[in-house]
């Protein structure tokens, strides 16, 4: 039996992110290994169904946001930090959503939630660095999502924050046999992902995704999750996946954070720079261009984290 802070991931949900049967299988059995494993609180799960719903309304979405003091702090110090830079300052919820819009404040209840379910030192990881690759991951691929004209720049950042909690799962909850893994990839200059698959018969991508799965986040998240090591494996939101793809490789390569990446440093797909339809110099610029944007990302970690 689960509690509001426990969630059950053997249960059967019908279909999953998981589609081999074999990796599936090994998932049910390594997570009936984990007695207890966070959950995504409450007000945010409820506010995922309200931005959802076509009916609802600024002053619903306020309501169930206030009913969490900490959230809206929280929601609120990110919305006056200078990663979103407004010359006036957003006092209120409802202002939030006026101003930033549903999708945004969404995700920002999304990642400040997440962001702090996780126990600190708990594992190998240091947080606060595996945070800021995340949220920089996150950033960098709202900023290319703005210059591609994607609908739904703002999702980016969420997507980008829970890219690689596959990873904190099994630091923290599969402890040993993840730093089996990583003993061997560091060893043998290996890809991590294939000797977590060796290791445990699946990867972090895939167990992270399962997770976002059973706690019912949007499926173009539980995707990104899922592919942002392989954006060709997308099938319902490649651009999505794209973005957080070269965020996540853009943020490794100028070391913002530590993304807990050993062993073989994977290459940037050119499949993301062609499903996002973006030439070598175009991609070559926003590089370029991420270190003038570094203080206003800066002031988003210190906004999510404290």
């Amino acid at each position: 039996m689960t509690t509001d802070t426990e969630t059950d991931l053997t249960a059967d949900s019908g279909d999953s992110i998981i589609t081999d049967p074999v990796a599936l299988d090994s998932a049910k059995e390594l997570l009936a290994d984990i007695e207890k494993i966070p959950t995504l609180p409450a007000v945010p799960m409820k506010i995922l169904g309200l931005v959802d719903d076509p009916n609802s309304s600024v002053k619903e979405l306020q309501r169930f946001i206030s009913m969490d003091q900490s959230l809206t702090a929280r929601i609120l110090k990110i919305s006056n930090s200078a990663y979103y830079g407004f010359s006036r300052q957003i006092s209120t919820v409802s202002q939030a959503v006026v101003i930033l819009g549903f999708s945004a404040v969404k995700s920002l209840a999304l990642s400040a939630s997440v962001v702090h379910i996780f126990k600190p030192d708990a594992g190998k990881f240091n947080l606060f660095e595996f945070w800021k690759h995340s949220i920089f991951t996150g950033g960098i691929a709202n900023v290319i999502a703005n210059k591609i004209r994607y609908p739904l720049p703002e999702e980016c950042l969420a997507a980008g924050i829970i890219h690689g909690m596959g990873k904190l799962i099994m630091d923290q909850y599969l402890h040993d046999r993840f730093m089996r893994a990583i003993a061997m990839a560091e060893k043998d200059n290996r890809d991590l992902l294939e000797c977590e698959r060796e290791v445990m018969k699946m990867d972090h991508c895939q167990l992270g995704a399962l997770l976002a799965e059973r706690w019912k986040l949007p499926p173009q998240l539980v995707e990104s999750i899922r592919y942002y090591n392989n954006p060709a494996g997308a099938t319902l939101n490649p651009s999505l996946v794209s973005l957080v793809h070269i965020g996540n490789h853009i943020a490794s390569d100028k070391k913002f954070g530590d993304s807990g990446e050993i062993g073989l440093k994977r290459k940037l797909s050119s499949d993301a720079r062609k499903i996002l339809n973006l030439s070598q110099v175009e991609l070559m610029q926003i590089t370029h261009n991420v270190d003038d944007e570094i203080a206003k990302y800066q002031e988003l970690v210190k906004a999510i984290l404290d």
